[in-house]
């Protein structure tokens, strides 16, 4: 699979997640973006989670792979949000676990 769909693929959630870690781990880390990650697509992710449809854990496994790639950036005049957000998720020990930042993350998300 090529770069771009792997990335547009991570972005959306749209495979397993040892799917997307085993595609994802393919990949170098220095290449240019060639996708984008928003606001809606974390809400999405978070509403998959909060429909039971995903595990906390799942998230923030998911959220570690998204974080610091070079080949995927932020939605523009954003990004503040968008990178507090994946953060957050990624290293939940620093800001609580999912269920206790979720509507707060969903209302960053909002603004």
């Amino acid at each position: 699979m090529d770069r771009r769909l792997i990335i547009a693929s991570l972005i959306r959630f749209d495979q397993p997640l040892a799917e997307l870690e085993a595609a994802v781990a393919t990949l170098d880390w220095d290449a240019e973006p060639v996708g984008q990650l928003t606001r809606k697509d974390i809400a999405d992710v978070l509403r998959r989670y909060q429909a039971g449809l995903l595990k906390a854990g799942e998230i923030g496994r998911w959220a570690s792979l998204v974080e610091c790639r070079e080949d995927l950036e932020f939605e523009m005049r954003h990004e503040a949000v968008v990178a507090d957000a994946i953060f957050d998720l990624a290293n939940p020990d620093v800001q609580g676990t999912l269920p206790d930042i979720v509507e707060d993350l969903l209302a960053a998300l909002q603004r």
